[in-house]
């Protein structure tokens, strides 16, 4: 990477430099507006100034990145000079950068025709026919480079990985040791060395170059590392330990090395000393967060099939790596993921908000803690953190799903409104998010009593979801509390208890609108279901009052004071216990 931009940089000094030097040769000379736009030359002059004109001109589009302008100036400059060896690079390499390799041939290989001793127009046909993997025709090229630039160790050791490419490995190998033998070895050349010895198969060879690499410098711990990695992967486990102890005694927390011998330790069934390894590896801030988070995630998906050791090691070091990287959006929601699983849910909530607070790219982590608050009912938390996200997220839907969602649970019922029909215009493809914004606006618009926004929220969430028992138990509920549509809501609350029979809610409901319709005995048949074993105050209000209906004034009030036990505190309920009986 850094050979090619040095090569680019040298490149663009020069054609600066030609550019210059055409320009100011031709400066006597004056160019018509209608000469330039023609691209017809008066004379020898005019045909010179013309060019260079065109092509300074072509340089500079190009260099902005206006291709398709540069290309067009360029093969005007084509048509008044066609052997011009730069003009027919220039067009290669536009061509290769937009994509047509066969036209950037034919131009790259004109220019490298003209010019066989320029580097630069026989690199550019070397990339294009490495595009087109046409690597023998490469190689040809290269290998001409290389006899024209004898002294150049990068064209060898280009020329030795392209041999390498077509499988030529002793070619490969003769080109390497002739490198080393010139300039001495590097740590890049052995690496490549070992590598192609690898792939013949003479690993003793391998060996040799890495031991060679490791005596050069012996307080490298680097070296160590491969010739460790070497042994590792050649299956020679106990040479591999050995070597990455060395390191070890040179750096102790080497998260590598700890690494590496966690794995070797967890194959050899030493537990504690691989749990040794691996937590000298969190301890170390080398080792970065997304990489810890990484390894945590495998110790997540085996806590959470019911793993209790993973649970525990997990949030060990989950602990770790947040004390090491405090503000790390990966560290502080993996911790909190590991916490949630351990039911330590509000410190879960505590992280993930500290994973979101620094974090204002990932949408992913704010959804996070959004689902997290509304998930164990923290709506005060839910409200400010949803409005956070509205404002970094302007475009993303749920931020304004669940501050509708808190604010209706607040009894903020306009700020729910407001925030739910701004969220429902970036709902785009998703029918579960839509159907989510609509069921809370048919909650908050009935008690904002908007009777006709909630019923249209309502209906409209059932285009999508027919079945959907949230929604069929609400409308139903609030039409009876309305008192109106009570065939559609004793349809719909038939509906849900057949869907889920057994569910208190959902008997309360039905019974509740049969009770509207005066179907007093059906009514005391189903709240006498949803009451048995229930303590909610407003389904044993329910029953005593179907029960009064029924002429059971005594068991009514005993019912009504149950209610009243369990927390029902409505202005109704205490007149009808101070009156002892029901006010029609």
């Amino acid at each position: 990477m850094y050979r090619a931009s040095k090569h680019i940089l040298v490149f663009i000094g020069l054609v600066t430099l030609t550019c210059l030097c055409i320009s100011c040769k031709s400066k006597q000379h004056a160019v018509s507006s209608r000469d330039i736009k023609s691209g017809k030359p008066t004379g020898s002059a005019n045909k010179e100034a013309l060019l260079s004109t065109l092509f300074v001109n072509a340089c500079g589009e190009r260099m902005k990145g206006n291709l398709q302008p540069a290309l067009k100036l360029f093969e005007e400059c084509k048509t008044l000079d066609p052997a011009n060896a730069a003009v027919s690079y220039e067009l290669g390499t536009i061509y290769k950068l937009l994509g047509n390799t066969d036209m950037a041939i034919t131009f790259a290989t004109q220019a490298a025709a003209s010019n066989p001793v320029n580097e630069w127009y026989q690199l550019l046909l070397v990339d294009c026919y490495n595009s087109k993997r046409q690597y023998a025709e490469a190689i040809k090229v290269r290998e001409k480079l290389v006899k024209n630039f004898p002294g150049k160790a990068d064209f060898k050791e280009d020329l030795a990985i392209e041999y390498a490419l077509v499988g030529d490995y002793d070619k490969s190998l003769k080109l390497y040791d002739q490198i080393e033998s010139t300039y001495g070895p590097s740590e890049q050349l052995v690496l490549n060395k070992v590598k192609l010895l690898k792939s013949m198969k003479r690993l003793k060879d391998a060996e040799n170059e890495l031991n060679k690499l490791v005596a050069s410098k012996s307080d490298e711990s680097r070296y160590v590392i491969y010739l460790a990695d070497f042994y590792l992967e050649t299956g020679d486990g106990e040479k591999a330990k050995q070597n990455y102890e060395k390191v070890l005694l040179m750096d102790p927390l080497n998260p590598t090395v700890n690494l590496a011998l966690y794995d070797y330790y967890r194959i050899t069934k030493n537990e504690e000393k691989a749990n040794e390894a691996l937590q000298r590896a969190f301890e170390n801030p080398e080792l970065d967060a997304g990489t810890k988070a990484n390894i945590l995630a495998e110790f997540y998906k085996d806590a959470e099939a019911g793993n209790a050791d993973a649970l525990k090691k997990g949030l060990e070091l989950a602990r770790t790596a947040v004390g090491v990287h405090p503000t790390a959006t990966e560290t502080n929601g993996t911790y909190a993921d590991f916490l949630r699983l351990n039911k330590n849910n509000m410190e879960a909530v505590r992280y993930y908000y500290l994973a979101a607070s620094n974090e204002r790219k990932n949408y992913r982590i704010w959804r996070n803690l959004l689902y997290m608050d509304n998930e164990f009912r923290l709506f005060d938390s839910l409200e400010h953190h949803s409005a956070l996200c509205m404002e970094i997220f302007p475009n993303q839907p749920e931020g304004y799903l669940f501050n509708g969602v808190a604010n209706t649970k607040a009894g903020a019922y306009k700020k729910a409104v407001t925030s739910l029909n701004d969220g429902l215009e970036f709902v785009m493809s998703s029918p579960d998010i839509r159907l989510d914004f609509l069921k809370t606006l048919g909650d908050a618009n009935y008690y904002l009593k908007d009777y006709q926004a909630s019923d249209k929220a309502f209906e409209e969430a059932l285009k999508i979801d027919p079945d959907n028992t949230y929604v069929l138990n609400n409308y139903a509920y609030f039409l009876s509390m309305r008192g109106e549509k009570l065939e559609l809501a004793e349809k719909f609350a038939k509906k849900i208890n057949q869907i889920k029979p057994g569910n208190t809610g959902y008997m309360d409901t039905y019974g509740w609108v049969l009770y509207m319709q005066k179907k007093y005995q059906e009514a005391e048949d189903w709240l006498l279901k949803a009451a048995r074993g229930s303590n909610d105050a407003e389904v044993l209000e329910h029953y005593g009052d179907a029960l009064y209906k029924n002429g059971k004034r005594d068991e009514a009030l005993k019912l009504w004071e149950r209610a009243r036990n369990a927390g029902g505190k409505s202005e109704a309920l205490d007149k009808k216990l101070r009156i002892k009986k029901l006010d029609d």
